[in-house]
């Protein structure tokens, strides 16, 4: 497994977009010349393919969907605990990160190493393709539907945790080409994420080869009414999310991680033995063969009922460990993006939020827990069903924020809530060294 500390440099834009020739190999932030996509490189249905491999190879950084994301979201709000030794994580836990933390930096120089890919393969697949090029329409409106969902996922999450950050779009070949861009409003980074997703969506209307380990137009579709939601636009998102048809949920909550193919599964991260995932290394303690840097709350082991079988991932040997994520040594397990237990308990909050049925979905994920049914439904309720389904899958911070518990959550740690700071994360001190066009978050 590749307990990989990762080298660092970047200016929001100045590093090349990479790729690798496989789905299953780990990103980095480093640049790698025989991994570029050159200015001129993506020319055959082949290449184009592998162009578009690089999106979920980046992916697969620690410090996308790796590890840091799932540890930092859980620690900031109130699922987990930091019980090792790094001092990143100990911000985290307080709730209260230094703009010097390596770890925030590399969250997101890591977004901004997925979307130079995705750029890449825009540029030279739809805005100026190359002369003589045997690209075929199929997977060039595959690749296309790939790379424009794949950068709206990253800014979403960039808008989410920094608030309005630069929304780059045109690739970088030159090595040592720098762009200082400003940042853009967070109303423009949504905005420009809609527009993203619907064109991802057209392209895949055309050519949707469905599969959970590539986005697809599901997988666009539910990325969508996620950015509805965020903006407000409940209506708009319940529309598409009773639309999401062709999937059910896992008979075993068991089985959704244990298995590689299930029925719930929109999109997710593979990880094997040759490029594992570092979730299971840093949860699990070190009787186990993990690290145990992060743990689960005292706090948080108490919200389950006592049959409900979520729990069984959440277990009490000297110290309370979370083994959603199974593998400590080789890292090869399966990570959940979009699934359907997401979708409903989503669905449930904008009918709350509109009209309609919230308590069919919200009961259907309680069935699977093997819990009784709730008689009614409120949004508090659902915001604690999704703790209580999706910990570990970098959802809670983004959750409360939604919801308006940002303030009632970390205070119920012990721990103090900075107001000024609009429940943002801050601009890591390095983007504001190397780029005089950018400005720090209120509060910091």
């Amino acid at each position: 497994m590749k307990k990989n500390i990762i080298k660092y440099l970047i200016v929001s834009s100045s590093l090349l977009a990479i790729v690798g020739c496989g789905r299953d190999m780990v990103g980095s932030e480093t640049v790698d010349t025989d991994r570029q996509v050159g200015d001129g490189f993506i020319k055959t249905d082949a290449i184009a393919r592998t162009a578009a491999n690089g999106i979920y190879n980046n992916m697969q950084n620690r410090y996308v969907y790796g590890g840091e994301l799932h540890f930092f979201e859980g620690l900031f709000a109130d699922d987990f605990t930091h019980t090792g030794t790094f001092s990143e994580f100990a911000e985290a836990g307080a709730s209260n990160f230094l703009d010097t933390n390596l770890s925030v930096r590399r969250i997101f120089g890591a977004h901004y190493t997925v979307i130079r890919t995705c750029n890449a393969i825009i540029d030279q697949v739809e805005t100026k393709p190359i002369l003589g090029n045997t690209i075929t329409d199929p997977v060039k409106n595959q690749v296309l539907g790939e790379a424009y969902a794949g950068r709206a996922l990253m800014y979403l999450n960039l808008v989410r945790l920094f608030g309005g950050v630069a929304y780059v779009t045109t690739p970088i070949y030159i090595a040592d080409e720098v762009v200082r861009p400003k940042r853009d409003s967070k109303e423009f980074v949504y905005e420009s994420i809609v527009n993203d997703l619907k064109k991802s969506i057209e392209f895949f209307k055309k050519n949707n080869e469905k599969s959970e380990t590539f986005l697809s137009l599901d997988a666009a579709q539910v990325i969508l009414a996620k950015t509805y939601m965020e903006t407000g636009q409940y209506n708009d998102a319940k529309a598409i999310l009773e639309n999401i048809k062709g999937y059910s949920l896992s008979a075993s909550y068991t089985a959704l991680f244990s298995s590689s193919i299930s029925t719930e599964h929109i999109f997710k991260i593979n990880f094997t033995e040759t490029d594992g995932g570092n979730q299971a290394f840093f949860f699990y303690p070190a009787l186990v063969g993990g690290r145990g840097e992060v743990s689960l709350r005292t706090q948080f082991m108490s919200i389950f009922d006592t049959d409900d079988k979520r729990k069984m991932f959440a277990l009490a040997q000297g110290r309370n460990y979370f083994r959603k994520y199974s593998n400590p040594g080789s890292g090869a397990d399966n990570i959940p993006i979009i699934r359907y237990a997401d979708v409903l308990l989503s669905l449930a909050e904008c009918r709350l939020k509109t009209s309609g049925d919230a308590l069919t979905p919200v009961n259907q994920v309680r069935e699977r827990a093997g819990i009784a049914p709730l008689a009614a439904v409120t949004l508090d309720d659902v915001l604690m069903e999704r703790r209580k389904e999706l910990y570990g899958e970098a959802d809670r911070w983004f959750s409360v924020k939604r919801f308006g518990k940002a303030q009632e959550v970390i205070e119920s740690k012990g721990r103090p809530y900075f107001s000024k700071r609009l429940d943002l994360w801050p601009i890591p001190a390095w983007q504001l060294i190397n780029n005089p066009n950018t400005n720090q978050n209120p509060g910091y």
